[in-house]
């Protein structure tokens, strides 16, 4: 417990760049009382609605909430959910020095429309870019993020496979991150499975690990089957397969897998549990803390996501609490 409490202590101390797709939550909530009598559909009398940060914009505030420093790089379009993310990221704290507006692209928002009284998600509406980005915008994005990430105690890759984070990157993050042994957690998506490499750590959950390993994930044994292959292929120094209710397991090279249980507890769903995670482990790891510590801190993080109703950052203050409760 205090060796954890130690490491949370120096978390002020760090900071991280976070390169991913942006995107902005937002939340209808409300009441069903009846069907409507056009369609056989429930009609929503809204209560409440608001705007959160998500995606990669997600990750940001987690670690502004923890206490770490942060610099957010993505693309936004010239709209208003664009606008909107880089006034909320702004006050949150995080710098957006890295933040390029492309007049041509929308702005990703995912708009949830839930039901009381069992906080039921009724329908997802999606708005979102559907043509590529432009090479321009991409090779700014990517400019900024090789001069700057040596600057910064980790970097952190927050991969929604919606664009921000693509090949030519990659391959120059790879190259910059093995010569320089910087600090690199990936949150990983099937767009760029074939790409990722030398990251110091890759948070898949149980289904991208399964698809990126191609074995069905159904015990123990096939479980550590795939996450010795991910360690090959994607050459990093360790795996954190996530797996729900059933805790993490943390793969690393020569060493024997270790598994963190998390505690039962009734969620209502794990939206952005995956931006908790991986906002914590490159908090601990730029602070010195290993990957076991890592994996233990990010399992109690993301345990407090799912007692909460959409994206939420988790607070310092909670966390810590949460720790010194251990045994």
């Amino acid at each position: 417990m205090n060796q954890l409490l130690d490491i949370l202590k120096k978390f002020q101390g760090a900071h991280l760049l976070v390169v991913g797709d942006l995107m902005l939550d937002r939340f209808v909530m409300g009441d069903v009382e009846r069907l409507s009598p056009e369609a056989p559909v429930p009609v929503l009398r809204v209560v409440s609605e608001e705007f959160r940060l998500g995606g990669a914009a997600n990750v940001v505030h987690n670690i502004r909430t923890l206490g770490g420093r942060v610099t957010a790089c993505g693309i936004i379009g010239n709209d208003e959910a664009g606008k909107r993310i880089r006034g909320v990221l702004r006050r949150v704290g995080a710098s957006t020095a890295g933040v390029f507006t492309d007049r041509k692209f929308q702005t990703i928002q995912k708009s949830r429309i839930i039901a009381s009284p069992h906080h039921q998600q009724i329908v997802r509406l999606d708005r979102e870019n559907r043509e590529p980005i432009h090479a321009a915008t991409l090779k700014r994005l990517r400019e900024f993020i090789l001069q700057r990430v040596e600057r910064c105690d980790g970097v952190v890759l927050s991969d929604y496979g919606k664009g921000a984070v693509h090949g030519e990157l990659l391959a120059a993050l790879a190259a910059r991150v093995g010569k320089r042994k910087i600090i690199c957690v990936v949150d990983p998506k099937k767009e760029n499975f074939a790409r990722y490499r030398r990251a110091t750590l890759i948070t898949p959950n149980k289904s991208e690990a399964a698809d990126a390993a191609g074995i069905d994930i159904r015990d123990e044994k096939t479980l550590l089957a795939a996450g010795a292959k991910l360690l090959r292929r994607w050459r990093a120094q360790g795996i954190l397969i996530t797996r729900g209710a059933d805790g993490m397991s943390l793969f690393r090279p020569r060493r024997k897998p270790r598994h963190f249980p998390t505690e039962p507890r009734d969620v209502f769903e794990v939206t952005g549990a995956g931006d908790t995670v991986v906002a914590v482990c490159a908090l601990v790891l730029a602070c010195g803390g290993d990957f076991a510590a890592a994996a233990m801190i990010a399992n109690l993080a993301a345990g407090f996501v799912g007692d909460e109703i959409g994206t939420v950052a988790v607070p310092f203050n909670k966390l810590k609490l949460k720790i010194e409760e251990l045994p």
